[in-house]
């Protein structure tokens, strides 16, 4: 009899080393996804960040230049405005 809980308690052994190995592997698992999303993360400002800076710096400088062209020629830049304006009226209306 003894020898039949021999094997369970083996097998038993087994199983829980089993699970331990399955547990630990999870944990290394999930700390290396994390620290790659870190990575990510940090590679994608460092991308993103500079090209949100280049595009600020445009739109800067197209709205300086559009400002300095309505001061240039007021007239032109009113009836270009209404222009757009009635163009805008015409697409709404339908």
């Amino acid at each position: 009899m003894a020898a039949q809980l021999d094997p369970m308690s083996q097998d038993q052994k087994a199983k829980t080393e089993a699970r331990e190995d399955v547990k630990d592997s999870y944990e290394t698992m999930r700390s290396d996804i994390a620290e790659l999303a870190n990575s990510v993360k940090r590679l994608a400002g460092a991308e993103f960040g500079g090209m949100v800076e280049g595009a600020q710096e445009q739109a800067e400088l197209r709205f300086s230049q559009l400002e300095k062209a309505i001061r240039d020629k007021p007239a032109q830049a009113a009836m270009i405005a209404a222009g757009v304006g009635f163009l805008v009226g015409l697409m709404i209306s339908r």
